[in-house]
């Protein structure tokens, strides 16, 4: 049974939440042309959303989205993650950076969460400690659509497919304890990587999008080393899963005949961090995380035979294949305590999405590949913290982040776009042992160009979102 099945099947129980986000991906294809004729007119050719959109700018393209679920159990505690960022990573891996907008995550605090961007955060506990965290995720992306450049607008079919965003639930759990003075241990389960989006039929996009979702499950064990009071290092390696599901319309129908690609792999990479500590009240930390190249096997089906300029393809399922590098991360923060209550922190992360252009598909009978054509993403935060007593902390933060998408390759499988983070959030100690975070943040996504052709039938407009997000977590210390 697939992963993706299995945890739907679970999360039916209520045993496990689930969370929904934006994504992209593109697929490259020969124009395809299905037998029915279609059943809104028969002089529109019922194509099949096999050849790529063509963008305003005349590239051919087809988008994806997806949903993304973390498996996490460290000690007693288990749970899925997904998140909302840029391209289709996954950012709400702490309810205790959530409040500050991620500012300084990378420079650790009080949270081992701070794991995810510097591994070198497992050197800060003074016992084992152990902390999960559930986010929830409120996602608002629409199209606007513009008529006169909808083919199917012509037909009566004006529907903007609704709100593609879902709202869902993210965990990430961590672990962390000392061997030695010098050793410790830790472990991450997290999704890295997760996104999903759906939209209803008949819609003005149907042959570029219906639905589709992927899966990120990453399992981290980090090792790390204090070299003395000012410089701690880590290393880890990353065990990740990640699963590709994606549905188009072979018809404009109300209940269309559909064409689905999907696949899945398991593969590794690894994880670095150094933190430096050269005054007192000063904390910086740099994390490395590892591009990790996955080979997908799947298969891709047709509910209805088609036809290609090369001959008929019947319908069936087919085997297919993929590599997909997913990119590396380099995160970099800075925490400063101005005074006993006030501290300040700050942090930028650079994720080499550049480095997914086109990814072939072996053994496609329509020809089919990913093409996203990504530029590098970015995002810089900035935030601060007052310790209003002991047992309470309050902090605040706003971020920018530059999204990988260009305009001309926009989809509404993956509205994506520059956007504004705004977040607040708190810490309360419980006891000496349990301590509880909360955040949230509502991000100001800008509003987006769209305009794709797949299969000679185009659709635009312009996408408009925005995302809320509320996180919990707690924190639990056994010793020191």
């Amino acid at each position: 049974m697939r992963l993706s099945r299995f945890l739907r099947a679970v999360l039916a129980d209520g045993a496990v939440g689930f969370a929904l986000i934006p994504s992209l991906t593109s697929w490259k294809r020969w124009p395809l042309q299905s037998t029915p004729a279609t059943a809104s007119d028969p002089s529109i050719s019922s194509e099949v959303a096999l050849s790529s959109p063509r963008s305003g700018g005349g590239h051919r393209r087809s988008k994806i989205r997806a949903i993304s679920f973390v498996s996490t159990i460290v000690a007693v505690i288990a749970g899925v993650a997904t998140a909302e960022a840029g391209g289709f990573a996954v950012r709400e891996q702490s309810a205790y950076g959530q409040g500050s907008s991620f500012a300084g995550m990378a420079a650790p605090g009080d949270s081992i969460s701070s794991m995810f961007w510097n591994p070198a955060a497992v050197t800060t506990v003074t016992g084992m400690t152990v902390e999960g965290n559930l986010t929830a995720i409120f996602p608002e992306s629409e199209l606007d659509v513009d008529p006169s450049r909808s083919t199917l607008a012509a037909f009566g079919i004006t529907s903007s497919g609704g709100n593609v965003g879902e709202t869902g639930i993210v965990p990430a759990t961590y672990f962390a304890m000392p061997l030695t003075d010098e050793f410790y241990i830790g472990l991450s389960v997290t999704a890295p990587y997760g996104l999903a989006t759906t939209s209803d039929a008949p819609w003005v996009g149907m042959f570029s999008h219906l639905e589709a979702e992927a899966v990120s499950v990453n399992a981290t064990p980090v090792l790390g080393f204090k070299v003395n009071d000012m410089v701690s290092v880590a290393v880890g390696m990353q065990i990740e899963y990640f699963d590709v599901d994606i549905e188009t319309a072979l018809a404009p129908t109300a209940a269309p005949p559909r064409q689905r690609l999907e696949g899945d792999d398991v593969d590794v990479g690894l994880v670095a961090g150094v933190t430096l500590t050269p005054f007192d009240g000063t904390t910086i930390g740099i994390g490395y995380r590892s591009a990790v190249k996955h080979s997908l096997g799947g298969s891709q089906t047709f509910d209805i035979p088609v036809v290609t300029p090369i001959g008929t393809i019947p319908a069936g399922t087919y085997p297919i294949t993929a590599d997909l590098t997913l990119p590396e991360t380099v995160s970099v923060g800075v925490r400063q305590r101005i005074n006993d209550a006030f501290t300040v922190m700050g942090g930028f992360e650079w994720t080499n999405w550049s480095r997914i252009q086109t990814v072939p598909f072996e053994g496609s009978p329509a020809g089919s590949d990913l093409a996203l054509n990504y530029d590098d993403g970015w995002f810089f935060s900035l935030g601060g913290e007052y310790k209003f007593n002991p047992n309470l902390t309050f902090r605040t933060g706003v971020g920018y982040e530059i999204a990988p998408t260009q305009d001309e390759d926009r989809s509404m499988r993956l509205p994506d776009a520059d956007r504004i983070w705004a977040s607040v959030g708190a810490s309360y100690n419980w006891n000496e042992q349990l301590s509880i975070d909360f955040g949230y943040s509502h991000l100001f996504v800008d509003d987006g160009p769209v305009d794709e052709t797949t299969a000679g039938i185009r659709y635009a407009g312009t996408a408009e979102g925005s995302v809320d997000i509320i996180s919990f977590g707690m924190r639990y210390k056994f010793g020191g």
